[in-house]
């Protein structure tokens, strides 16, 4: 092999060790969220609460100020950041509530407003959350109409195991 194919080789060897090289850093690069803005002038959101399939009212999104937002499982339009369904009165539950904990403990309960209002009262009591002031009753609208009671039979716990039968029964 004489010097000039020798000096190719290495040439082509080098360069593809440089683009292996820079698919792999690539690879591990963080993905850009993909965020959509809502500006001022854009029309009205259809909002639906995610505990039941209700007729949809119409709640203007653009009130929220450069709110990012994103449609869950439901088709409900949803703050992308803490999860919380988009309304005027989001921003104030966002801000009073996920100061303590997180959000998913708001989507995960589904209560009626005598178990959300009992639930705030154990907060203050116990957990040293502070009065709510004027911002309390809107803060429960919010959660009864978003995260009210679910309209099932369904009580929280997964369904019993059926009994599997190991024998077989006399007579058939």
């Amino acid at each position: 092999m004489n010097e000039k194919q020798r000096l190719t080789k290495y040439r082509w060897l080098v360069s593809s060790l440089c683009v292996w090289l820079l698919c792999a850093w690539v690879a591990q690069q963080p993905a850009p969220a993909k965020k959509a803005l809502i500006k001022a002038g854009t029309p009205t959101a259809v909002h639906r609460s995610t505990t039941a399939k209700k007729e949809a009212k119409a709640t203007p999104v653009a009130t929220i100020p450069m709110a990012t937002t994103a449609v869950n499982a439901d088709g409900v339009h949803v703050d992308a950041e803490s999860g919380l369904a988009l309304d005027e009165t989001m921003p104030i539950v966002k801000g009073q509530c996920t100061a303590c904990h997180s959000s998913k403990l708001i989507l995960q309960s589904h209560f009626d407003q005598d178990k959300w209002i009992e639930r705030i009262r154990w907060m203050q009591r116990t957990q040293k959350l502070w009065d709510l002031g004027d911002t309390e009753k809107p803060i429960l609208t919010y959660l009864t109409k978003y995260y009210g009671p679910v309209k099932t039979p369904f009580d929280g716990r997964r369904l019993p195991l059926e009994t599997p039968k190991w024998y077989k029964e006399a007579g058939r």
